[in-house]
């Protein structure tokens, strides 16, 4: 181990003068070559005295395993993330749930719901060690929860399937895109380039059906004349609580958006009770 090496291990592991430990850990994490500065954590026994649970990836997968090496696909995750302190912790801990999911009961490996482990190991781990506040904590554990979501997109997804999905993860969206950006580790190009195309297109169709939503009301001109002649309801609060509720199922995917009002009367006509029609 070299001296720079050793000293940035002895730091971790029991502070300086020069900061705490949650500053040193954020010098760490934050550095240009992340990667180098979680190996000499991990060889110097500071990862595993601190972050068990990350620990627990080292020597998980690779070569006669069937699956890739975790520890190493997570340090170039890491380096390969937005330096933003939320991302390089959900970067450490994306993967952590996969060692405990592991199953081969099909046959083939599969990790199930390994992401949201992942997120609950994530939220147990910096609550105990408190290395970050709470607002970082907060960002982190969702970006990690909603990852496989966004990953899983495919180009034949419909409008209301991106629109259902930007919904769920809200103000994570973003932040999500760039950690699964980040998750791509493969040697072949062309590997990345699909992996990096498929994401863009995602962040473009969002964006454009984001606009869309902002220009064009989801609903239709005259909708609630439509309403009051098919279901005899007078001008009222009861045609808002309606088309509230049509606005409701549009983001749920259960209806298109930007359709004519007799697609939407028909909608309700079809679940009378539901809508106490």
């Amino acid at each position: 181990m070299t001296l720079h090496k050793a000293v940035l291990a002895a730091e971790a592991r029991q502070g300086s003068v020069h900061g705490s430990a949650q500053e040193l850990w954020t010098r760490i994490l934050m550095g240009k070559h992340a990667d180098e500065g979680l190996e000499v954590l991990r060889a110097s026994g500071v990862l595993a005295e601190t972050l068990p649970e990350v620990q627990a990836m080292v020597g998980f997968g690779g070569e006669g395993q069937g699956h890739k090496d975790l520890w190493e696909h997570t340090k170039l995750v890491v380096r390969q993330t937005k330096a933003q302190p939320c991302l390089r912790w959900a970067a450490l801990f994306h993967d952590t749930g996969k060692v405990s999911t592991l199953s081969r009961a099909t046959g083939k490996i599969s990790f199930h719901k390994h992401e949201f482990v992942s997120a609950r190991l994530l939220r147990r781990a910096l609550t105990r060690v408190r290395l970050v506040d709470a607002q970082v904590l907060e960002q982190a554990q969702a970006v990690v929860q909603y990852l496989g979501l966004v990953e899983a997109y495919a180009s034949d997804w419909t409008d209301s399937a991106v629109r259902r999905l930007q919904k769920e993860i809200g103000e994570h969206f973003e932040r999500v895109l760039l950690l699964a950006r980040a998750d791509i580790t493969t040697k072949h190009a062309h590997k990345r380039q699909r992996h990096h195309e498929r994401l863009h297109e995602l962040a473009d169709r969002a964006a454009q059906i984001v606009s869309q939503d902002a220009i064009v009301p989801p609903l239709p001109k005259g909708l609630g004349d439509a309403l009051m002649a098919a279901f005899a309801i007078p001008p009222s609060k009861r045609l808002g609580d309606l088309k509230a509720a049509l606005e409701r199922a549009i983001g749920e995917g259960r209806i298109e958006a930007h359709r004519d009002a007799r697609y939407y009367v028909e909608f309700l006509s079809g679940h009378r009770a539901e809508f106490a029609l």
